[in-house]
């Protein structure tokens, strides 16, 4: 029995892809840019596509402006919350600090759970969902993280760059 799959592909800055046609864009896909990661997508025969185009749909945060974002709660508001890539997560912080679908979606997760255990769904939904853990940084990532701090500390008196 013939097996399938969906794949999802997002592209950022990707002001080339605006006027071709849909067909073409899932040619460059299929053709070009996924048989690089996986060379069977070349062999691999679309049976359905769907594409869609948003121009400037992209959030707009500067490097540095994280300690500026929201967080998941709303001060004041006991019964809304806020998710997706640009929210601050704080205690419930997870994985990388920028811009990202994963991201967005540990923090809409993340947002149900504090829904859910501040009791404001009502006594017959305070289940929450667990979010897996982020596994540990490989040692290249702790290295190349402590090169950054080190040479951003050193541009510090000059304020050249923003702190976060």
């Amino acid at each position: 029995t013939p097996q399938g799959s969906v794949v999802h592909c997002d592209l950022y800055n990707a002001s080339a892809f605006l006027s071709m046609e849909s067909r073409d864009i899932v040619n460059v896909f299929m053709k070009q840019l996924l048989p690089t990661a996986v060379p069977d997508f070349a062999k691999a025969i679309v049976v359905d596509f769907h594409v869609e185009k948003y121009v400037s749909a992209v959030s707009w945060f500067s490097p540095g402006s994280y300690n500026q974002r929201p967080t998941i709660r709303v001060d004041g508001l006991e019964n809304v919350v806020c998710a997706g890539d640009w929210v601050r997560m704080e205690e419930r912080e997870h994985g990388a600090k920028g811009l990202c679908q994963e991201r967005a979606y540990v923090s809409g997760i993340q947002a149900a759970n504090e829904l859910a255990e501040s009791g404001v769904l009502g006594r017959n939904h305070r289940k929450t969902h667990p979010v897996i853990p982020v596994r540990e940084d490989e040692p290249q990532v702790k290295i190349g993280r402590t090169i950054n701090r080190v040479v951003m500390n050193a541009f510090n008196p000059f304020k050249m760059f923003s702190s976060q």
